[in-house]
């Protein structure tokens, strides 16, 4: 296998980044890190370090997110985990990046400038911005020299897992076995029996309200909150610019041609069937002079066009998948493409009736966009000019100073907690930091958007406390009437699965009767089918019917819902279906076969964890 992965290791690389045992960093990944405050090490890997300062620079990112997720919920043993976790990743990385090097695996410039190119957050307008790439990556600590040196070798870290795609497989019977039993068809029928319709019929007295207060007080403690100052730098801040010159819009047409150039377009008719016979015979009589219009009416299965004698009207490219562009543009009006496959089984035929060429707006068509354009060049130019300083300033001054240096308005939020969603969730788990917190901090300057950056510092902190039983009073009658209900269609539900599974429809029908049940009939349904309630999955796991006979089973559904459902009977269709799941469990199998990898790794390296650092 591992012969196989050298012979493989070279071609296009994916940008996808290492999904498994690997944790998805916040923003860039695992890179080298600018400015390293010394050579120290977190641990070893074949003598080679880890450096102390990339692990808790994600550690501090990771730290955050979890943070935002969880809120009062994150405790020291997920900190603990959290620590543990991402030192597991960082020796697995180094581990993989050494045994790509083992294997000469060697990712090109090229490569690597592709990739970064096609990241959105180097993008403005659609386009990869230089000036933005440098900004955001001195907001977050690295040089392009070091990002670009990580992005190469976590590329090379890729190949190492892709190559071992295609090394697991599967036997023709294993592959229709599972294909039978993923496209096993259930015929179902199901009883909803909701808590809502029996509240009414449950009391519940004083004391019990008091006494599950009493027993759940830990439940009823209002979390600490926050009210925060903050200062926004946004691109709407900018002065704006002097007016452009003439010149100074000819310019920027000139360089921006892009975006005033109407691609060329183009008109065809096709016909898109299902058999590859079918297509060679009906091109075979568009050859022999049929009309293509009315072969399109008759057989070709895209029923949004065929009335329409297949025509598709006018589109550029990219509009239709890339085989189709690809014999489409080639074409000359009045041409007819040979058959051309589809990736998903189609085949189609294409006349092309039309075509626009590219064209060009004029100056004066666009001057007021080029304008508009100036303007927020300027403007973007002038915020990532000032965000340095800005991010300095916050760092060594008051709130109060930054905004009059900037002449920016400071702003206060309301109170709230660490689950609100009234504010971003970057914004609430950064004003809930132990920076801002505990130590009285301004926080980091946060992006927000790229026209915005925000930091704040703490304004008042509210305690957490413990909440009165006349607060909670209401949410608590609630709870146990529901409990109780519940408690009565679980009861129902059981009785008349009971008394079905026994043959006694009569006492089922009575009780059906009573309660103003309906049965909701579903036919034969797949796994793919989306019922209410899970019905669906909770139907795939009972027991086949015995012949001329039913299954019926009581499910709890949810806290407020109970079934009984009826399986009438189990099939599998005819004919001959690939649902995929063959090509699930390979992905899979490749995953483990990596973790065997790793796992191997780790015994034949030597791995030293400096423990006192973490």
């Amino acid at each position: 296998m591992l012969g196989a992965i050298r012979n493989k290791s070279k071609g296009w690389i994916s940008y996808l980044i290492v999904g498994i045992l690997i944790v998805p960093f916040a923003l860039w990944g695992i890179q080298d890190y600018a400015g390293r405050s010394a050579n120290t090490s977190i641990a070893k890997v074949d003598g080679e370090d880890i450096d102390i300062n990339i692990y808790y620079q994600e550690l501090n990112s990771q730290q955050l997110n979890l943070q935002q997720q969880l809120g009062a919920a994150y405790t020291q043993e997920i900190d603990n985990t959290l620590k543990q976790t991402l030192l597991d990743s960082l020796i697995n990385e180094k581990l993989i990046e050494n045994y790509a090097n083992s294997l000469d695996i060697v990712t090109l410039d090229d490569e690597v400038k592709s990739v970064i190119e096609m990241n959105q957050a180097f993008l403005v307008d659609g386009e990869f911005s230089q000036d933005r790439y440098i900004q955001l990556l001195r907001l977050n600590s690295y040089t392009p020299a070091g990002y670009e040196i990580a992005q190469s070798k976590a590329l090379n870290r890729e190949q190492v897992k892709r190559n071992l795609s295609g090394s697991a497989f599967m036997s023709v019977t294993q592959t229709q076995q599972l294909n039978d039993l993923a496209s096993q068809q259930r015929e179902v029928s199901y009883l909803a029996l909701n808590t809502e319709n029996y509240i009414d019929q449950v009391r519940v007295s004083e004391s019990q309200i008091s006494d599950y207060f009493n027993d759940n007080r830990s439940s009823f403690i209002e979390g600490r909150k926050v009210k925060v100052d903050f200062v926004e730098l946004t691109l709407d801040a900018m002065e704006e610019p002097e007016s452009p010159t003439n010149d100074e819009l000819k310019s920027l047409y000139d360089d921006n041609a892009e975006l005033f150039t109407n691609p060329e377009r183009r008109r065809a008719q096709h016909i898109l069937v299902e058999s590859e016979e079918l297509a060679n015979d009906l091109l075979g009589q568009i050859k022999e002079g049929a009309d293509f219009a009315e072969l399109a009416k008759v057989n070709s299965e895209d029923t949004s066009s065929n009335e329409e004698g297949g025509d598709l009207g006018f589109f550029e490219r990219e509009l239709m998948g890339a085989e189709f562009d690809e014999a489409v543009f080639a074409m000359n009006i009045g041409d007819v493409s040979e058959v051309v496959p589809t990736d998903y089984g189609y085949f189609h035929i294409i006349k092309l009736t039309g075509i626009e060429s590219e064209t060009m707006q004029s100056f004066d068509e666009v001057e007021d966009q080029l304008v508009s354009l100036y303007i927020k060049q300027a403007k973007e130019k002038s915020l990532f000019g000032s965000l340095e300083e800005f991010m300095n300033l916050s760092y060594e001054e008051s709130l109060d100073m930054v905004a009059d240096q900037f002449g920016l308005e400071l702003q206060t939020s309301e109170y709230f907690s660490e689950r609100s969603d009234q504010y971003d969730p970057k914004f609430v788990a950064s004003a809930f930091s132990s920076a801002v917190i505990d130590g009285g901090e301004n926080s980091e300057v946060m992006e927000m958007s790229p026209e915005k950056f925000v930091v704040l510092t703490l304004s008042d902190l509210q305690s957490e406390r413990e909440r009165e039983l006349s607060e909670v009073e209401g949410q608590i009658e609630v709870a146990l009437k529901t409990d109780a209900a519940k408690e009565v269609v679980d009861n129902l539900a059981e009785n008349i699965a009971s008394a079905l599974s026994s043959d006694d429809e009569q006492t089922a029908n009575q009780i059906i009767s009573e309660n103003n049940l309906e049965w909701v009939n579903e036919g034969w349904i797949s796994r793919a089918n989306e019922l209410p309630y899970d019905v669906t999955s909770l139907s795939f796991t009972l027991a086949k019917p015995e012949e001329g006979r039913h299954t019926y089973s009581a499910e709890s559904a949810n806290r407020f819902t109970s079934l009984v459902i009826d399986l009438a009977g189990v099939r599998t269709p005819e004919g001959e279906s690939d649902t995929g799941i063959s090509a699930l469990y390979l992905s899979q199998e490749n995953n483990e076969m990596f973790v065997s990898l790793i796992k191997q790794l780790r015994e034949n390296a030597e791995i030293k964890v400096f423990t006192d650092l973490l």
